[in-house]
């Protein structure tokens, strides 16, 4: 139960990655239609809410709660580092320049 928590969890931040433009730029190296984002993100926060159910049927709602925060922690960690690394192989920079004068 506890492997569903988080491939719920880690589905849901791969929707929220998906829904932003910088990670389409990043990932797929375009962007999606705005219609296309919203999608993404609804199905991201169903992923991220669905988590949370699941470890509240699992340990009850206060301690399903501390668990899911951890559980939440390892699928964010998981999306940060497939989409650094997934940037950087196509040629991404992780780090932005400063686009102003001094």
């Amino acid at each position: 139960m506890i492997a569903l928590c988080i491939l719920a969890a880690l589905a849901g931040f791969v929707g929220l990655s998906f829904g932003m433009t910088r990670h389409q730029r990043d990932v797929l190296g375009r962007t999606l239609a705005p219609s296309t984002s919203l999608r993404w993100r609804i199905v991201g926060w169903t992923g991220v809410a669905l988590s949370l159910v699941l470890a509240a049927i699992r340990d009850g709602a206060a301690l399903g709660t501390v668990y899911w925060l951890g559980e939440l922690t390892v699928a964010a960690l998981a999306v940060a580092l497939g989409t650094t690394w997934r940037g950087s192989r196509r040629g991404a920079s992780p780090v932005r320049e400063p686009s102003g004068e001094r």
